[in-house]
């Protein structure tokens, strides 16, 4: 790490330490020439920097390369506070200025469909007040209006803490006016945007491409339980702390999942669709470079980050099929079709990071006939992708008649956000809707 001071409002470079150090560090020098302001001259500087070290993550030991696409294998959060301890081999532990300055260059979205506002409001207390906060909402407005009722619990968090959120309705009439003549037009059913989870998600981008936020994180509303809600936003900043480049990504898998349906709580090690679609893609990983691999454990991750830049320069699947479409696109694009100059990011590569957090994820129960049409729709994902092939069709036929499925899997509704502007389609939003709002933080 480079150490440096502030003098004239300019960084200096004064020295350097090793990475996952943690002890008191003081430096005492001499500075000279400050320029032509004599009250701006001391002839002796002594500076005392003490780092509070937050979280304490397991270092990535191995890492799998595909084309352009490097996947990191899963790591663990060892300790959510790690202040004071003595260095470990093999963990990096990051202190809280670095977690703040990426999450204030972060905007989470949280999509939202009829949900409790109890819970919703937990969600967004729990998002470091830095980062903005987009809830993307498609919940019904008849025969009450449960989005006037979202946009009034928005409108008290912001007079009460001066956060920033940005308010949407998925289905406002404005997106029109927003989308048509771009190559995003597609997303546009009847009178607004179609009706889906990875719609929602994609209008988010939008937004924090729109304000100028150099990451965008997912955080489902469901979530009962606030602190894992704070672990996955300080997650999302290291690990683009840890890759350090333009187009990464940050997949959080939970170490259990549980759903209050009664008092009876079960916590699974595995969810149910994730279990499916992360075992198919790693075999049609492993038939493709005739080596097995079971790198992939994110693949359905509702809670996971990019970077604005690869968020912008990647396709995007609608509904639920949003979250694995991201593993199939890229290795599509930037491993499968890399020699046939189809990978936007190149020469970069793209870094895929899987961190285990701590805490349980417990959300509302959706019912088994949610989690079939998710499995449905994940394994559509890779029926209709470059990476099917036969083996992996049969492994497909089979779990669906394990489920009852009986109509072949659906193909995703695919978008290109390349050639949008952001600044554009929120302009027209925020200046014509009479739904959307937007309370800057203050």
């Amino acid at each position: 790490l480079i150490v440096k001071v502030k003098v004239n409002n300019c960084w200096l470079p004064i020295g350097y330490i090793p990475i996952g150090s943690q002890q008191l560090l003081t430096f005492t020098f001499t500075i000279k020439d400050l320029g032509p302001d004599p009250s701006q001259d001391p002839h002796l500087l002594s500076i005392t920097h003490e780092s509070e070290y937050v979280l304490m993550l397991e270092l990535p030991q191995r890492l799998e390369n595909y084309g352009a696409v490097s996947i990191y294998e899963l790591v663990r959060v060892l300790e959510l506070d790690s202040s004071g301890h003595t260095r470990i081999k093999g963990a990096i532990s990051i202190n809280n200025d670095i977690l703040e300055e990426y999450s204030a260059n972060t905007a989470i979205v949280v999509p939202v469909k009829d949900e409790d506002l109890l819970t919703l409001e937990g969600v967004i207390a729990a998002i470091p007040h830095s980062s903005l906060v987009i809830i993307v909402s498609a919940s019904s407005r008849r025969p009450v209006d449960r989005y006037l009722h979202e946009l009034d619990l928005a409108r008290t968090i912001h007079y009460t803490t001066y956060r920033g959120i940005v308010v949407v309705h998925q289905n406002d009439p404005v997106w029109r006016d927003a989308l048509s003549n771009t190559p995003l037009e597609m997303m546009l059913e009847g009178t607004s945007v179609r009706k889906g989870k990875g719609e929602g998600m994609l209008l988010g981008v939008l937004i924090a491409a729109a304000l100028g936020y150099k990451y965008v994180g997912f955080i489902d509303s469901d979530n009962y339980v606030p602190g894992a809600v704070l672990e996955y936003s300080k997650i999302y900043s290291a690990g683009f702390y840890m890759a350090e480049s333009k187009y990464s990504m940050v997949r959080i898998k939970w170490p259990f999942k549980g759903k209050l349906a009664s008092s009876d709580m079960y916590l699974r090690r595995r969810g149910r669709v994730s279990v499916i679609t992360n075992s198919i893609l790693n075999q049609a990983l492993s038939r493709l470079r005739k080596v097995e691999t079971d790198i992939i454990r994110t693949a359905n991750s509702g809670e996971h980050a990019l970077t604005i830049d690869l968020a912008l320069n990647m396709k995007w699947a609608g509904g639920f099929a949003v979250e694995p479409y991201q593993f199939v696109t890229l290795l599509e694009s930037c491993y499968i079709g890399l020699d046939e100059n189809n990978c936007p990011i190149t020469p970069d590569r793209i870094k895929i990071y899987q961190i285990e957090s701590r805490n349980p994820h417990i959300h509302a129960e959706r019912g088994d006939e949610h989690i079939a049409d998710m499995i449905h729709r994940s394994l559509g994902v890779i029926y209709h992708s470059k990476l099917y092939s036969e083996d992996i069709g049969r492994d497909i036929d089979k779990i669906m008649s394990e489920y009852n499925l009986t109509s072949k899997p659906p193909a995703p509704r695919v978008y290109d956000p390349r050639g949008v502007d952001p600044s554009k389609v929120f302009t027209t939003l925020i200046s014509n809707s009479r739904d959307a709002m937007y309370f800057e933080s203050r």
